[in-house]
């Protein structure tokens, strides 16, 4: 007799699964691999996952979605060089799978080569142009990069395909103010602000484009605003002091 180990109901030996909750019993099957390694990653055993995975490929190295999802675990336990590795061994089994592309995108971008995210997220996006995430991490290495146009393009593409990401308008009117183009700043940070009024990072970048645009009322209002959120905030707090510091004559 076969014992459940899920619902502890026995059955003869000659059961492959349980009938009742569709649990595998013998080790030497692929299936029982993948749903000990689902489950123990839903329990949060991450280790145990990457072991039960290990178990999965002694008898099935070609699964791409098998290293995938042994490239997600390593990705979970900071072990970007082996997340990578999984990541293009699915490619290579699977080359029209998008999202292997983004997954190896995010990884590169974590392990510090960023221009290798790059074309991980441009290939991503050749094979899904629908697939909106990319786009905001082609943004963000793009701009790490110094290809700060390009990045403005992916943001504004993003934009584009979903008009409500504020994080989109926060980055482009970021972008806009580092490159000194404060009045098409602006209207990206309101837009920003609008979804989330106590953010002082972008608030201080806010008072930063009104006042290079003579807009000096509304640069204090917004710094104020910055400083009584964090009275810590050294950039926003020299920034008003040398708006508002008139000197004696």
């Amino acid at each position: 007799m076969t014992e459940c180990k899920r619902c502890n109901r026995e059955f003869p030996a000659e059961y492959s699964f349980c009938p009742f909750c569709g649990k595998a019993f013998h080790e030497n099957s692929i299936h029982y691999w993948a749903q000990e390694a689902k489950e123990l990653r839903n329990r949060g055993k991450i280790r145990a996952a990457i072991e039960a995975w290990k178990e999965y490929h002694k008898l099935d190295i070609e699964n791409p979605y098998s290293h995938t999802s042994l490239g997600d675990m390593y990705y979970f336990t900071g072990n970007i060089e082996a997340s990578i590795e999984q990541y293009l061994k699915s490619i290579a089994l699977k080359p029209d799978h998008a999202d292997n592309y983004y997954y190896l995108g995010i990884s590169y971008y974590r392990g510090g080569n960023i221009r290798q995210a790059v074309e991980s997220f441009l290939k991503c996006l050749e094979l899904n142009p629908e697939f909106l995430i990319a786009y905001y991490w082609l943004g963000i290495t793009y701009f790490h990069i110094g290809e700060k146009r390009k990045s403005r393009e992916a943001y504004k593409k993003l934009l584009e395909l979903n008009p409500q990401s504020a994080i989109a308008n926060y980055h482009l009117g970021v972008n806009y103010v580092t490159v000194g183009e404060y009045e098409k700043a602006i209207p990206y940070l309101e837009s920003f602000i609008a979804s989330s009024p106590e953010d002082e990072a972008v608030l201080y970048h806010m008072g930063l484009a009104y006042f290079r645009t003579g807009q000096v009322t509304k640069a204090v209002k917004v710094l104020k605003k910055a400083m009584d959120l964090n009275p810590e905030d050294k950039r926003s707090k020299q920034l008003l002091e040398f708006i508002t510091d008139v000197p004696d004559i």
